[in-house]
């Protein structure tokens, strides 16, 4: 039996991440995942507004939302940009209370990316180098990762957060805007999950878990 759990994604970068890379791993695993853009308002005479920032409320909103629908609910928000992280809060800190404000429903596994889906394209600066023929960007991105100690640890700040470093990198050596939408599920997918998981071990967490729902749902005489 496939399990259908729904990730609730803050944009379209995301959705297309867990769409063109992440769906056919899971297949693998008996599972079907189905990425969900998080909804910003409801219209009654027209499409939602979907996408932007995150927050508790919204986080809520979309949970009770999906659940009733699917057999598990995660979600891949960025950690950067969660609106009401509290001072000094950790994203495992984080993700608890995410529970919590819904009273920790044991279909929900919270999950923000540390700081944010553009972490996972540092980890293979030599492939970004090669697949943009730039090897100035692969030189910059690798510096970037060894002073901040790995992918998921580049700067969490308006100025060195992994997508202004990409955006500046695009435009300083390719005279080109890094359009995130585009740009992002595709050197995703030329880099691969393997590699991804090798050097973004939060991620790779997340990741196993999800896969474990497969293992689970396994039918033993």
């Amino acid at each position: 039996m496939t399990l259908r759990p729904a990730i609730s994604v803050e944009g379209q970068t995301e959705y297309e991440f867990c769409r063109e890379v992440l769906r056919g791993h899971l297949e693998a695993f008996s599972i079907h995942v189905e990425p969900k853009i998080a909804v910003t308002k409801r219209n009654l005479r027209g499409p939602n507004a979907i996408g932007g920032a995150i927050g508790i409320d919204r986080f809520r909103n979309e949970v009770r939302r999906l659940l009733p629908s699917f057999d598990f609910v995660t979600t891949l928000y960025d950690f950067y940009g969660f609106k009401d992280r509290e001072p000094n809060e950790a994203p495992d800190a984080l993700c608890h209370r995410m529970s919590l404000s819904l009273d920790a429903p044991h279909r929900l596994i919270p999950y923000v990316q540390v700081y944010e889906f553009e972490a996972l394209l540092f980890s293979a600066p030599s492939v970004l180098a090669r697949y943009l023929a730039k090897e100035a960007i692969g030189t910059a991105i690798e510096a970037a990762v060894a002073g901040c100690g790995g992918a998921e640890q580049v700067n969490d700040s308006p100025q060195t957060a992994p997508s202004k470093r990409l955006s500046a990198l695009f435009h300083d050596h390719l005279n080109q805007r890094y359009d995130k939408t585009f740009h992002g599920p595709l050197l995703a997918l030329e880099i691969g999950l393997p590699a991804i998981r090798a050097a973004c071990p939060r991620f790779h967490g997340w990741l196993s878990r999800l896969e474990g729902l497969g293992s689970k749902n396994v039918r033993r005489p």
